[in-house]
């Protein structure tokens, strides 16, 4: 974790938009699924709006610059990245926090509660003797 990654993660947080402040409101204080998420994580090279690191899940809360051709470039880039580095992603458009609020928190639950397809199913138990 690089020093300049983590001052950016602090200026993000400082600096965070009313989206990505009621998603972590939200998220904060294992709300969902008593789960612990982070904001503003540094994942090398990137720097993600929130995650999950136990269940290696990603939330992204994407404002209007995601919707132009090179933001959409950069994000296909940052998630084939993570996705390859075992981590879920779920993407948020911004005003839809605002427009369908309960909308976006049931897809965020319907994310954690999803089982991981990286993770093998647990054995059955063994028969009795």
């Amino acid at each position: 974790r690089a020093k300049e990654a983590i001052d950016f993660a602090k200026s993000e947080r400082r600096t965070a938009n009313e989206f990505a402040s009621t998603v972590w409101q939200w998220l904060r204080n294992r709300q969902i699924e008593g789960l612990k998420f982070r904001r503003e994580v540094p994942i090398a090279p990137y720097t993600v709006d929130f995650c999950c690191v136990e269940r290696k899940l990603v939330i992204e809360v994407d404002g209007a610059h995601h919707f132009t051709a090179e933001g959409e470039r950069h994000d296909q880039a940052r998630d084939a990245f993570l996705r390859s580095s075992g981590y879920r992603i779920l993407r948020i458009e911004g005003y839809a926090v605002l427009r369908d609020g309960k909308g976006v928190l049931e897809a965020i639950q319907r994310l954690v509660a999803e089982e991981d397809p990286s993770q093998p199913s647990p054995s059955p138990p063994a028969p009795l003797p």
